[in-house]
């Protein structure tokens, strides 16, 4: 079994409005992402001849999700809710990237650098 992972950096403020803490209050993070891609075999021949899959090709479909809604964004209003909780986005951006990247295994989230989510779908 091949495992790839690719990761990425986004800055984004969000609140938590059902929590009884300070979460509840609006803030920020510096958020790591990691997406991890598996296969049983490496490609064949091509032009990726024995990858999984381009580094590159993760990142071109994760890009999007980082300009349009992750990066620099208040994630309640990107992600359409009203608890945008670490749990809540791996699992948001696992579901965006399912259909352009097929073998999505997981989606790692880190809202700290001690505080994390990892999210392998259903």
């Amino acid at each position: 079994m091949f495992k790839l992972e690719k990761s990425f950096r986004f800055e984004a403020s969000h609140q938590l409005h059902h929590h009884d803490g300070k979460c509840k209050r609006l803030h920020g993070h510096s958020w790591n992402m990691s997406v991890e891609i598996q296969a049983d075999s490496l490609q064949a021949d091509g032009p990726q001849k024995n990858m999984v899959m381009d580094f590159y090709d993760i990142s071109k479909a994760v890009k999007p999700l980082l300009e349009n809604y992750l990066d620099h964004y208040h994630l309640n209003d990107t992600l359409k809710t009203d608890s945008p909780t670490t749990e809540f986005i791996a699992r948001w951006v696992y579901d965006k990237l399912k259909p352009e990247l097929p073998g999505i295994a997981a989606v790692t989230v880190h809202e700290t650098c001690t505080s994390l989510c990892r999210y392998e779908g259903e």
